[in-house]
């Protein structure tokens, strides 16, 4: 097992699991066997989803299986005569707060039925991949029409060019060539102030919560960013800024004007030629959102100075490098590392650019997507943005102790971006 992919496994808490969790809304329902017949010829052709993971004096590897059980994997479940669900949201919530079983490989799906919808549930773990990877595979299962061809991620989606894959060269050789860059990111690492204290910071426990916004048309956020004259990027950031402001506002009744909720972004670090592959090749990135300021204005000027500084900066290639290391060394270090790293930041952040046009699984049609990221060391909250089909949305993965009603949340950054978008077609 590599480093980076170790990493993220030794992260794993019973109070905070590294899992990636999607969910594909289905119209009609597709055929079960159909389904696991998709699947036993697109999904485990990834040797990822045919091997556990294993201690060689105290060191994990990948332990293939030789005759995956795929009823071990696949689940088709029925929840309106359950008494513990009233909705898709609380048996995502649900698989959200139970452990995979690590004595098989590492991923579950649940075909899902309720009121006469239908949604696939993906619950996989970090140490598989990484989520644009995970994601990418997913989407591979689909076709471009019911009966069609199947959709081509990596023909969509195309990488920045890198002249050599950051894996290959080593995290030394980076530093060799460019240690100015590579010292000012470990500086900025070490020195970053901790974060405000709020009850977004603080215990985990198992149970966690899950909940998406309504869908936003992507041609009104490329509008906004527009006006503005800042990235979408930008714009996502600045309105989740908006929303945490408003949510802690009513939840810790006074903000001060320096109060700042730390976040992390993961970046992709994959190269042209491999945009579809297993494991983690992924950067972090830091910042502070400025959630104590008043005027959203400002709010967005400082969001994107920040970004402009940080993508100048060598921080996500220092930090898989760091991850990298991590992964290698004693658990103690590990742990201490990502404590500290913890103290600094309330929240992971991440946008994945979702397909373009409507896509169709095991010949039903999928009417939405959604996924929630893995909230990294001991944090609680995590949020995730994804397009599809010329929209846009966000999930929100959630301690149940630290927020426990995640849907607030999302009903507020929907509610924050109308704000915003009306101010701009109406400055006056």
């Amino acid at each position: 097992m590599s480093g980076a992919d170790s990493a993220w496994l030794r992260m794993e808490q019973d109070s905070n699991q590294m899992v990636i969790t999607g969910m594909l809304k289905l119209q009609p329902a597709p055929d079960f066997e159909t389904l696991k017949k998709l699947l036993q010829k697109r999904l485990l052709i990834y040797n990822r989803f045919t091997q556990r993971v294993v201690n060689r004096d105290t060191i994990p590897i990948w332990e293939t299986v030789r005759q995956p059980d795929l009823s071990h994997h696949v689940k088709n479940v029925s929840i309106d005569e359950d008494p513990r669900f009233d909705t898709i949201q609380d048996y995502v919530s649900h698989v959200m707060s139970h452990p995979l079983d690590f004595t098989k490989p590492l991923w579950e799906m649940h075909l899902v039925t309720s009121n006469g919808s239908c949604t696939l549930v993906a619950k996989l773990h970090h140490c598989m991949a990484d989520g644009i990877a995970l994601v990418r595979i997913l989407l591979s299962l689909a076709t471009v029409s019911p009966n069609g061809e199947f959709f081509q991620p990596h023909l969509e989606y195309q990488p920045k060019k890198r002249k050599e894959s950051f894996r290959k060269r080593g995290f030394l050789a980076k530093i060799g060539e460019d240690s100015a860059r590579i010292f000012r990111a470990l500086y900025k690492f070490v020195m970053m102030p901790s974060d405000t204290p709020t009850g977004l910071k603080g215990g985990l426990q198992q149970h966690k919560r899950a909940a998406w916004s309504e869908s936003i048309p992507l041609q009104s956020v490329k509008d906004l960013a527009a006006m503005h004259r800042v990235t979408i990027n930008d714009i996502m950031l600045w309105i989740t800024c908006g929303a945490l402001r408003r949510y802690l506002s009513e939840q810790e009744r006074e903000l001060n004007n320096s109060a700042t909720t730390g976040i992390t972004m993961p970046v992709n670090l994959r190269t042209e030629s491999d945009t579809s592959s297993v494991g983690n090749k992924f950067g972090l990135i830091f910042s502070k959102l400025p959630v104590g300021i008043e005027d959203s204005e400002e709010r967005l000027r400082i969001i994107q100075k920040d970004m402009n500084e940080i993508k100048a900066s060598g921080e996500a290639i220092v930090a898989f490098g760091v991850l990298s290391l991590l992964g290698k060394m004693p658990l103690l270090v590990e742990q201490n590392v990502i404590a500290f790293l913890s103290r600094k930041c309330t929240a992971v952040i991440t946008n994945v650019p979702g397909p373009k046009r409507k896509l169709y699984l095991a010949g039903s049609e999928m009417e939405d997507i959604m996924f929630w990221v893995p909230k990294s060391g001991r944090l609680g909250l995590g949020i995730s943005l994804i397009s599809y089909d010329d929209s846009v949305r966000i999930g929100v993965a959630s301690d149940a102790v630290r927020m426990g009603n995640p849907a607030e949340f999302a009903r507020m950054f929907s509610e924050e971006f109308e704000v915003e978008r009306k101010k701009a077609l109406n400055p006056n």
